[in-house]
């Protein structure tokens, strides 16, 4: 596959690009998650995406929830069971190395079962957090 750099590149294109270092961590108590979100809306303009860095805890886990937006995930370290419907009858494990695609929609619930903290990325098609739980339904209003 080759690319083609093009020279039509609008100034004000370049002078939109931004670097976010050691982002502030934003500690999510009722999960136990700490994560830093280094790519949202507020911290560098974005309109389609957001990207983090987050570490779970041995024993954490979230409540049952979902996103009206597709979400992946990259393992760096550790392992997750993932809780997957709104019975939390389906899962799947996790560990470093793989990536972990949820479509828009899908009630999910991670669980560090592991002996050692989980640390991943995060990327969503969508500059802002939006959590919900199985019992809510999402308006854009």
């Amino acid at each position: 596959m080759s690319f083609e750099i093009l020279d039509t590149c609008i100034p004000q294109q370049v002078s939109s690009v931004v670097v976010v270092q050691e982002p502030e961590r934003i500690c999510d108590t009722d999960h136990g998650y700490v994560r830093g979100w280094g790519v949202t809306e507020e911290t560098v303009g974005s309109k389609k995406l957001s990207m983090a860095h987050g570490v779970i805890p041995p024993g954490a886990g979230a409540t049952p929830h979902y996103h009206p937006f597709e979400t992946a995930i990259y393992i760096i370290t550790g392992t997750c069971r993932v809780l997957l419907g709104v019975e939390n009858n389906r899962f799947v494990d996790i560990k470093a190395g793989d990536f972990l695609y949820i479509p828009t929609g899908v009630v999910h619930c991670p669980v560090n079962c592991g002996q050692e903290v989980m640390e991943y990325i995060v990327a969503r098609s969508s500059p802002q957090e939006i959590c919900l739980y199985p019992d809510q339904k999402y308006s854009s209003s």
